[in-house]
């Protein structure tokens, strides 16, 4: 028994650092792509573009290739190959500073970020399957963990000390591998739920398939979208609008994330999960649009301010979401866990490039207007869906029980 203890211990140890080492990476793109474009001129605009973009597709990949079958491959050998695939990309990305060899090397590191979504969610699940909001949360504090880290890293030491930009990409390769250390010595990997439960392949796409479930997919890849495709352009654009640095409002707000998402267990007993998900969305399409206005402005207080409204919005999206994708559909297993990631980063993936697309016509402010919209699009389905729940009598989590039943285990407090 001590022994599982501590193997859950290490590895959700483990899941939060590799997570924090994709977020790394993320930070490392983004603050290098001033560099690379205006003082190495080794890219472009619209190649920096591309190779973020690409890097978002290579973990949708990975999501939709491995979901369906992590049961198979196994936990342990999923961030295993993860760890793998973000070595191999860090160092391609640094050894041949060539447009497409940097594409296929964010690509690789990318795949290596969905292994880690395809296994370390529902390994989380598994673990903590009487408080998954809270624990996902927790879990996915650390990729704002991880931006903050790298923002500081950056800006206060970094920078200053002039460091080469290769050199930088390359530090991001030590927490990658001190968590596959960390895998490679646990001693117990429990199974998913799907598997613990005796459920069926048949039965697993049939939940996938669920009306309910590709809503929740549609609005994934709205909400996903509007997060982290605008955060990938900070630096480019606050340069540009108001001689400001990018990355440091990134890291202030992922500051904010980092800290409040460790308070999601207790949100969810006010408002459950869906209704995290409606306010968060119209809390973030105002913050996302206002933030583009403060650039035009160049008023540095006006951004922070603004930013500090988009990041309280953004804060619980993504782990609400495969919170969600768990409690409501937890026979999908992996799969339907890791097409929520999937459609998030496919969105992603889109609109990195197209925010560059359209600042071509309306500039960078005007394009993270238009990205503004998603957000509240998801607000308004949202709306309704807590709004059906109300009358329903509240949100209702389901358990799985062995040999493919399911069932309901309550409402959660606050739902009603």
């Amino acid at each position: 028994m001590n022994s599982i203890k501590n193997s859950r211990n290490l590895l959700f140890t483990a899941s939060c650092l590799s997570l924090t080492s994709a977020a790394l990476i993320f930070i490392a793109r983004e603050h290098l792509g001033h560099i690379l474009i205006l003082e190495e001129q080794i890219l472009t605009k619209a190649e920096f573009g591309s190779i973020s973009g690409w890097a978002f597709k290579g973990t949708a990949v990975a999501l939709l290739i491995a979901s369906p079958i992590i049961d198979w491959i196994g936990l342990k050998n999923g961030m295993l190959i993860a760890c793998l695939c973000q070595i191999l990309g860090i160092v391609g990305f640094v050894a041949i500073p060539e447009a497409e060899i940097m594409l296929y090397s964010m690509t690789l590191a990318g795949f290596g970020w969905g292994m880690l979504e395809v296994t370390i969610n529902p390994l989380c699940a598994v673990q903590f399957p009487e408080e998954k909001t809270k624990r996902l949360n927790i879990l996915h504090a650390w990729w704002p963990g991880g931006l903050i880290l790298g923002g500081l890293l950056s800006t206060f030491i970094l920078d200053p000390l002039g460091v080469a930009w290769e050199v930088y990409m390359l530090i991001m390769l030590v927490p990658v591998l001190i968590y596959g250390v960390m895998v490679l010595i646990t001693p117990h990997f429990p199974k998913t739920e799907r598997s613990e439960a005796g459920i069926s392949n048949k039965v697993m796409i049939q939940s996938a398939l669920k009306p309910g479930f590709l809503v929740l997919l549609f609005c994934m890849s709205l909400t996903a979208s509007a997060e982290l495709a605008p955060n990938q352009w900070l630096e480019t654009t606050f340069r540009e609008y108001a001689n400001a640095s990018g990355t440091l409002i990134l890291v202030y707000g992922s500051a904010l994330m980092f800290v409040l998402r460790f308070f999601a267990g207790t949100l969810e007993k006010i408002l459950n999960p869906i209704g995290i998900l409606c306010t968060s969305c119209v809390i973030a399409s105002i913050g996302l649009y206002l933030l583009s206005v403060a650039a035009e402005t160049q008023s540095i207080p006006l951004i922070y301010a603004a930013a500090t409204l988009f990041y309280l919005g953004v804060c619980y999206v993504w782990p609400t979401m495969y919170s969600v994708a768990s409690e409501q559909f937890p026979q999908g297993g992996g799969l339907t866990i890791g097409l929520i990631g999937f459609i998030g980063m496919l969105g992603v993936s889109i609109w990195i490039p197209q925010i560059g697309e359209l600042s071509l016509t309306y500039g960078l402010t005007g394009a993270f207007k238009i990205v503004a919209i998603l957000p509240a699009i998801a607000f308004l389905i949202f709306g309704a869906w807590w709004l059906k729940l109300k009358k329903e009598g509240g949100y209702v989590a389901v358990k799985l029980e062995g040999n493919s039943k399911a069932q309901t285990i309550g409402v959660t407090p606050g739902s009603n």
